[in-house]
């Protein structure tokens, strides 16, 4: 039979290579043994070595290196160069945003302290400074000078040229009288005389003065410290016991000293870093992480607690113990008494569940079935080729031949015989044909190999320990305690949440933006991690830099439990269904309230419902004739999809048009057919509907817009509730929209009812989002902002039989 190709792309070798080392590792059970049992087989396999090592070589080879003119996993003047004059040539088109992307690009290419480095710096400083004038919102416009101001100084620290300061003075200064300070006079006099030290030409003289005389006539505007850069103001219940929660520092993009694919949002982020980032600024050169997905989180887990040291053992041990008596020994802790304060909080973190005692060996180590031909042929070879040749001992003489054949494969074209498309279909079927637990295993043993094989870290280690261990069993700790780790990962791990503005429709919104919650990062949270799941939870998480917030979503009694949702949630998906999914990833059945409600066990259905013809209540398509729940007429299924069909030739042609009005028209005749077709609350209708929202804004039509936005908060409140996150970004989303309106039509007979509606929906968004959000999110300042406009134009259009008026009191106090 011929050889089994591999992509050329060795990071997509990965799953396969796991899938070819767990085909005879999978029929032994060792579900009962200990982390350390299980990385003393593996770790101390010859066979598994030296194909992990082999990888991981390829990695290095491949990816540490420049690849292309714009790219380089080191740092590059030349690429630093690159995007700096890509990005002169946006900044002189005005194309201000993606210069200051081209620049922030050649920073993190660019040698610290070096000349390339000190210049894209300062282009940046410039950018910035000119990306102010586009930015409307009072908060996010003095967070850019700040980030202006970062860069001008670390600009001068890192040592741009001395004949070119002044340049960067002139600029801090024009920064402080930007943010109204006081420090503003003492810039521009600093600027002043720095100058008077160099020997300009008469031409740079005559552009120095130029711009002070510009910078002198703005002076006098200023009143002193109108804005200033304070730090978030939280309750004291917020701020637990950590020293280092602090406010958020001006955000400027830094690399790694040594590689470029590690960034921070500034330099003390980047000093902190240090202590891990030593061990992996070769994987992030190798383009390691990307690849492993969590398992970098366990790999972080073992650093940072290497950097913080491991604690004594809770029981007395030998001077000279091993890997398992330590381990083990971690494990003797009170499960509540760690969770006291000054107890160290490594054992938090170790003694988190892993639920690898519940994972079911015949379950979790087999293969999912393939259910065609070419992936039976591909099982097949792989089966021939190299399953039936790997025995227990994966004896030298196989594992040379195994890794010959890789190297071919790295090498050489793919095969005729394995063409992309069956790679693809492999590669999208492993996750469902590993097992789990034993991928786990294998990465595990890959890291701690890349930790002694392309790091120092196993010469620091020993000194961070509490007791002396051999080499060989200093290895075999680590390794357990990544394995551990990664166990925890996959049943505590949190994800955490942010807004971002982001891009869709290729730039075609015309005046409106999408702003939406993204992930930042996974992390663990012990003590949240020990909250129960419900999937109608009781909690609201928020998120504040890197710490994590919980508060009552509604009131809690005495004694009460504290819930929180770890994924399934009884909105978004039926009983049966969120029961699965935890019983997959958490090993639990969940018998909370919202799976043992009878009654709304299936509300989520509600959601995905067609329309009654009669009585316009749900219908859902279920059996051969599927009926009215109320009313019991019958649902005619063939009608509905050729109405759905038309709409959705309707929806693709709007995509087309160019112009706004026509993409307006068409849409709203596809939103038209699916009213027919579908029930009110129907997800896909809310969707088409906030789609049209959104053109009809862009077009300026705000009334019909805001109709649409107040259909779809209600049919978000009986979802999700009227406190949810999705309720708070409509409202948010309805107070631009009404805003707009007000602002394009001063002279409208209504504009003070207009006002008036306005202001109570701002003052519910503000409440909305600082409950889902907290006071410090960026979006709340700019409501509050919106508020405060609308309270002035109401307080001066107010008359004076208006204000004891009972009827306009109770309108102004009125619930939405």
């Amino acid at each position: 039979m011929n050889s089994v190709n591999l992509p050329e792309d060795c990071a997509k070798q990965w799953e396969i290579l796991l899938l070819l080392l767990s085909s005879e590792e999978k029929k032994i059970d060792r579900t009962h043994e200990t982390e350390i049992d299980t990385m003393n087989y593996f770790y101390n396999n010859k066979g598994v070595r030296k194909i992990l090592l082999y990888w991981l070589q390829q990695m290095k080879d491949t990816y540490a290196r420049k690849t292309c003119e714009s790219d380089t996993a080191l740092k590059c003047d030349e690429v630093s160069l690159f995007w700096r004059q890509k990005g002169n040539e946006k900044f002189r088109a005005n194309l201000v945003e993606e210069s200051y992307k081209c620049y922030t690009n050649s920073v993190l290419y660019a040698k610290p302290k070096s000349l390339m480095y000190t210049l894209a710096l300062a282009n940046r400083s410039a950018a910035l400074l000119r990306l102010k004038r586009f930015q409307a919102c009072l908060f996010l416009y003095s967070t850019i000078i700040l980030e202006c101001l970062s860069d001008v100084s670390l600009a001068i620290d890192s040592g741009y040229p001395v004949e070119q300061r002044h340049k960067l003075l002139l600029r801090r200064a024009d920064c402080y009288i930007e943010l109204q300070s006081k420090e503003a006079r003492t810039a521009l006099n600093s600027a002043i005389q720095y100058a008077k030290t160099l020997n300009m030409t008469a031409a740079n003289t005559l552009e120095f003065e130029r711009h002070i005389k510009i910078l002198e006539k703005k002076l006098e505007c200023v009143k002193g410290d109108v804005i200033k850069d304070e730090a978030v103001q939280l309750p004291d219940c917020y701020l637990g016991a950590n020293p280092d929660f602090v406010s958020a520092s001006k955000s400027i993009e830094l690399s790694c000293s040594v590689c470029s694919r590690s960034v921070y949002c500034g330099c003390e982020c980047a000093s902190r870093a240090v202590s891990f980032h030593r061990w992996e600024c070769v994987g992030a050169q190798s383009s390691l992480f990307p690849t492993i997905g969590i398992a970098h989180l366990a790999l972080r887990v073992l650093l940072i607690s290497t950097n913080n040291g491991f604690p004594q053992s809770p029981v007395s041990l030998p001077q000279a113990c091993t890997a398992g008596e330590l381990f083990r020994s971690y494990g003797l802790v009170d499960n509540i008494q760690i969770y006291k304060t000054g107890t160290d909080p490594f054992y938090r973190m170790f003694n988190l569940v892993t639920n690898f005692n519940k994972m079911d060996n015949s379950d979790y180590i087999q293969y999912a079935l393939l259910d065609d031909q070419l992936d039976d042929q591909l099982v097949d070879q792989l089966d021939d080729q190299l399953v039936d040749q790997l025995d227990d001992q994966l004896v030298d003489q196989l594992v040379n031949q195994l890794v010959d054949q890789l190297d071919d494969q790295l090498v050489d074209q793919l095969d005729d015989q394995l063409d992309d498309q069956l790679v693809d279909q492999l590669e999208d079927q492993l996750d469902d044909q590993l097992d789990d637990q034993l991928v786990d295993q294998l990465t595990a043993t890959m890291l701690t190999l890349y930790l002694e094989n392309f790091t120092t870290f196993f010469d620091y280690l020993p000194n961070k320990l509490p007791c002396i261990l051999s080499e060989s069993q200093l290895k075999l700790f680590a390794a357990a305690v990544i394995l551990r780790s990664m166990g925890q990962l996959v049943c505590n791990g949190h994800a955490t949440l942010s807004l971002a503005v982001v891009e869709e429709d290729d730039g075609r919104n015309g005046k409106t933006i999408t702003e939406k919650e993204v992930r930042r990062a996974t992390a663990i949270y012990p003590s949240a991690a020990m909250m129960n799941h419900s999937c109608d939870p009781n909690i609201i998480n928020t998120f504040y830099k890197s710490r994590l917030i919980v508060r009552c979503q509604r009131e809690l009694p005495a004694g009460g439990e504290v819930f929180n949702c770890y994924g399934p949630h009884r909105a978004r998906a039926p009983a049966a269904a969120r029961k699965t999914a935890l019983k997959a990833q958490y090993m639990f059945t969940c018998h909370c309230t919202a799976c043992n409600d009878t009654d709304r066990r299936d509300f989520v259905s509600l959601f995905s419902a067609y329309l009654c013809q009669s009585c316009k209540g749900p219908v859902w398509a279920r059996g051969a004739r599927p009926l009215c729940t109320q009313c019991r007429s019958a649902l005619h299924l063939e009608r509905a999809h050729t109405l759905l069909d038309r709409a959705d030739d309707l929806a693709t042609q709007a995509e087309q048009v160019a112009s706004l009005e026509e993409r307006c028209e068409k849409m709203a005749a596809s939103y038209r057919l699916k009213q027919q077709v579908w029930h009110r609350h129907h997800a896909s209708l809310r969707m088409a509907a906030d789609r049209l929202a959104r053109l009809y804004a862009d077009i300026g039509d705000f009334t019909k817009s805001m109709e649409l936005i107040k259909q779809n908060i209600q049919s978000l409140e009986y979802r999700f509730g009227s406190f949810s996150v999705e309720v708070a970004h409509e409202l948010r989303k309805l107070s631009d929209v009404m805003l707009e309106r007000i602002l394009n039509s001063p002279q409208h007979l209504e504009h003070r009812e207009w006002c008036l509606e306005a202001h109570k929906v701002v003052k519910k968004a503000i409440q909305l989002m600082e409950l889902n959000y907290g006071s410090w999110e960026p979006l709340v300042y700019r409501l509050k902002q919106h508020e405060s406009y609308l309270a002035a134009t109401l307080a001066e259009s107010r008359t004076p039989e208006a204000v004891d008026c009972v009827h306009h009191n109770l309108h102004y106090n009125l619930k939405i």
